[in-house]
């Protein structure tokens, strides 16, 4: 009894292991990918500005950028642009050596500062670039342009990416005589911000009689989504 009762039981296994692979050779799948990428202007701009300077005395060297930095504060905080928008990302007091004769006499001292300035009006990105070189800034060592509100953007290339992909699908199961039931499987990849940025640029000129300032063209931010999507068809 217990033989035909095992007998069974791998019969029955067996029945139930063909009706899965049946159901599995089924299944007839596409996977596509899909991409999306849109231009928007940007509506927010950091620009970094530092000065450097050099004195016998690192007291006195320290002292004379304290009070450049503060000249230049103060006239960006002239500009309408509130002081929680300035941030100090780098500074550094360090010995300048007598490099003659392979001398470690320390001659000087150098002070180098760092702020960010963050705008929300990129029309005013050349007016805070011209106001911080006359006040005194010797470096504009980048400008980079942004979205405030970034995720809007990403959510609305992702919603193409996936269109994207679903539409060369139904174009391949259309060929096919077939057509698209569902979703097996979605794999989003990568949705991204290609920032525009301007690095390593120095600004030494100061606003001429006219009033002109440092032409700045932001240009357009691309905004960028990838998927890979499988499709079940019948």
């Amino acid at each position: 009894m217990r033989k035909f009762s095992l007998v069974g039981l791998v019969m029955a296994l067996c029945i139930l292991f063909s009706c899965s692979l049946v159901q599995a050779q089924d299944l007839r799948t596409i996977s596509v990918d899909g991409s999306s990428t849109i231009k928007v202007a940007p509506d927010k701009a950091t620009i970094s500005i530092s000065i450097e300077n050099t004195a016998k005395d690192a007291k006195l060297a320290s002292a004379q950028n304290a009070q450049i930095m503060q000249n230049i504060q103060s006239a960006i905080l002239g500009l309408a642009i509130t002081k929680d928008k300035m941030q100090t990302t780098n500074y550094n007091l360090y010995p300048v050596y007598n490099t003659k004769d392979n001398s470690r006499e320390i001659i000087g001292y150098s002070v180098s500062n760092e702020i960010t300035v963050t705008i929300n009006n990129i029309d005013m990105v050349g007016t805070v670039i011209d106001t911080a070189i006359n006040a005194g800034a010797s470096n504009v060592n980048s400008i980079e342009f942004g979205l405030k509100d970034s995720q809007v953007y990403k959510d609305k290339v992702l919603q193409q990416a996936i269109a994207d992909a679903k539409r060369k699908a139904q174009v391949v199961a259309n060929s096919l005589g077939k057509s698209i039931v569902n979703v097996v499987s979605v794999n989003t990849g990568s949705t991204y911000i290609e920032a525009k940025n301007f690095n390593n640029a120095m600004y030494m000129r100061a606003a001429d009689a006219t009033g002109a300032t440092s032409p700045i063209q932001s240009g357009d931010i691309s905004v960028r989504a990838n998927v890979s999507v499988v499709f079940e068809m019948n």
